[in-house]
């Protein structure tokens, strides 16, 4: 034991918090049911990998859930229990669900015992059956990542390095502009520069640190570009409704089918970009992570478009839809005919209106 670890067993000692000193399973079990960080510093082995990383990254993720917990929680309830997964390797191992005392939300942990009783590993399980049927399935699990550049075996490739190098650039790039305004220009060049990177990663480039919140950034904050590129045709489709007039249905109906296409383009709008909260604020959150914001300004042709559609388009669909109730219950997004069969052009074409 270190020095270190010895005289934070002495200040734990003082304070009263803890007698735990042994590194066994039982230890373990009521150092998590209390969510004591301190404890688990002095259980787990230093030089022993836990889930495949580190006692380090393993703690930082454990105290990652303890907080999420502590929101509702004051301690975790332990039940007995094993994996219950017929497709893993880890089926009918023992271990742990800890539930919380008033959120009822859960975590499982399988434990392995050296012979000597301390703990050998633990991990996560997402398919576990408690002894009791203790846990509500309907109530949220919580569990943590360990990504693959985080396994203690990991070795990195020089691909890998140079994706993670740009990865981490853009992400410092929004950490940076925390608390401040983001200007179209700069949402722009944001997307601009890092879309080679975005473009050369693929699905396997999620099960790593840096490059998963980068992709995610990435895709987010994309589809603000996209809606920025629209906004010069949506002020143009603003105009030309102007000139509408509404007590001649024809005229209505032949507008939207012109801009159609649009309609289709910002339904991921509102409320997935824009919330009626930063509408009444006039400022966007750039994304949920940050607190970057841009004025509504930016996106004022789109906002004002799709609050067209909204009061005119889905009646008029729903008004000259040839389909029968039945067969509009049967339509699936993504469907091979869903594009045409969802389209208000294609039901006036067959109506002989346009």
């Amino acid at each position: 034991m270190t020095p270190e670890q010895l005289k934070l067993i002495k200040q734990l000692a003082q304070l009263g918090d803890v007698t735990i000193v042994k590194r066994g399973t039982s230890s373990l079990i009521k150092a998590i049911s209390e969510m004591n960080s301190k404890a688990l510093e002095l259980i787990l082995e230093d030089n022993v990998s836990y889930q495949d990383t580190t006692k380090s990254i393993f703690l930082q993720k454990l105290k990652e859930v303890f907080k999420d917990f502590q929101k509702e929680d004051n301690k975790l309830i332990p039940y007995e229990g094993k994996c219950n997964s017929g497709e893993c390797t880890n089926k009918n191992k023992k271990g742990i669900a800890f539930v919380g005392n008033k959120s009822n939300r859960y975590i499982n942990f399988i434990i392995e015992e050296n012979e000597d009783g301390s703990v050998k590993d633990i991990y996560t399980c997402s398919d576990f059956c408690t002894n009791e049927n203790a846990v509500d399935k309907n109530k949220k699990q919580l569990s943590f990542t360990i990504y693959k550049d985080e396994n203690v075996s990991f070795k990195p490739s020089k691909a890998y390095t140079f994706l993670n190098n740009k990865s981490i650039s853009a992400i410092n790039e929004l950490k940076q502009l925390n608390n401040t305004e983001f200007s179209k220009e700069q949402i722009i060049t944001w997307v601009k520069n890092y879309e080679e990177t975005y473009n050369s990663m693929t699905w396997v480039n999620m099960f790593y640190k840096n490059h998963s919140p980068f992709y995610k950034y990435y895709q987010h904050i994309k589809k603000i570009y996209e809606f920025i590129k629209i906004e010069e045709e949506a002020s143009f489709a603003l105009e030309e409704f102007n000139s509408v007039n509404l007590n001649e249905e024809i005229q209505l109906l032949k507008w939207m089918v012109k801009f159609e296409h649009l309609q289709y383009n910002l339904i991921l709008l509102h409320p997935n970009i824009v919330s009626e909260e930063s509408i009444n604020s006039g400022i966007i959150n750039l994304h949920q992570d940050f607190k970057i914001y841009f004025k509504t300004e930016i996106l004022k042709n789109c906002i004002g478009l799709e609050e067209l559609f909204d009061k005119y388009y889905y009646e008029k669909l729903s008004k000259y839809n040839t389909l029968s109730k039945k067969e509009q219950e049967k339509e699936i997004p993504f469907d091979d005919d869903y594009e045409k069969t969802s389209s208000l052009k294609f039901h006036l074409e067959i109506r002989g209106l346009i």
